[in-house]
């Protein structure tokens, strides 16, 4: 029972499911943060996300089982082309996924805009998967689309919208975390023969061209990020900018050092390159996304913050 639980869980990629939490995105940078009643829509949301991200890779196994069963990696990881579970269950999966979905959307979310987007991630996911995943760099570009039409759904939702400037950012963000997955790959596999086996696409790909790229997203980050900063709190306007405004600018060191500390893990490690995940285990990156998280909230919720803390020391005080 418990081997069949486990590859139900690898069927539907429970393990991919942290992407989707880029829903919160807009909550959190519209300054609704402390606006609780938005907190409903975002869960279910969440859930209605991870259920189209499965649903892609269930269509995507059942289509690539028999080509899956010639590589020893994904025969590993895919139950459907290990045997572990059988089509007629991949399809019942699906169905109830499906059903689960439109019944949400009916009675839980009837949000046009969010459904839309629903639509889009899942189309986005069959055209990279059935045919753009054999062109160069229009792979890269289709893929990292997913985590735009993520951040938007948030939006959507709780009906707040937020800069441009950062929803590029994300798709920038997007691109560098694939093109570094596209190294892990070529790294890893050794050499191009096998590359080109496991992604045609991998013919046309270079290490020194990724590299190159890699960089140019790097750069493409820092600048869209700080573009971003500058606009969002005026901070060219010294009549206006208030301390903890200009405190913001304290995150674009700590994103230009995950950047460098990413590009180094992944390029002495491959594989954490090729499960973007396994990043959070390591040290740096946990105390600089810390850090990072504080000071964002301290900017955007510096009066939400001084309120909580007032009424905790009155709290205090009126039990002495």
């Amino acid at each position: 029972m418990a081997s069949k639980v486990k590859s139900f869980f690898k069927l539907i990629r429970v393990r991919q499911y942290y992407k989707n939490a880029l829903i919160g995105l807009g909550i959190f940078f519209s300054e609704n943060l402390f606006n609780y009643p938005l907190y409903f829509p975002l869960i279910i949301g969440f859930c209605l996300l991870c259920f189209t991200s499965s649903i892609n890779y269930i269509i995507n196994d059942i289509i690539d089982r028999e080509h899956d069963k010639a590589h020893p990696e994904k025969l590993e990881k895919k139950p459907l082309a290990s045997g572990e579970l059988s089509i007629r269950s991949a399809i019942i999966t699906l169905i109830v996924l499906v059903c689960v979905i439109l019944l949400c959307l009916i009675f839980l979310t009837p949000d046009l805009e969010f459904a839309l987007l629903l639509l889009f991630m899942f189309i986005t996911g069959q055209l990279y998967s059935q045919l753009f995943k054999n062109y160069v760099f229009v792979d890269i570009l289709t893929l990292s689309l997913g985590y735009i039409w993520r951040a938007l759904a948030g939006c959507f939702l709780i009906d707040q919208f937020i800069s441009a400037w950062l929803i590029l950012s994300i798709y920038e963000v997007a691109l560098f975390l694939v093109l570094a997955k596209r190294k892990g790959d070529l790294s890893a596999l050794g050499n191009k023969e096998d590359a080109v086996k496991h992604k045609k696409v991998y013919d046309a790909y270079s290490m020194k061209l990724l590299d190159h790229l890699h960089i140019l997203m790097a750069g493409s980050i820092f600048i869209t990020y700080s573009l971003y900063l500058i606009l969002k709190f005026d901070l060219f306007s010294a009549t206006s900018v208030h301390l903890n405004e200009y405190i913001t600018i304290l995150t674009i060191p700590i994103i230009l050092y995950i950047l460098m500390r990413y590009m180094y893990l992944t390029s002495t490690q491959p594989e954490i390159a090729r499960n973007t995940e396994k990043v959070l285990q390591d040290k740096g990156i946990i105390i600089a996304g810390v850090v990072f998280g504080i000071i964002l909230s301290y900017s955007f919720y510096f009066d939400e913050v001084i309120t909580i803390c007032k009424n905790i020391l009155d709290f205090i005080f009126s039990l002495v």
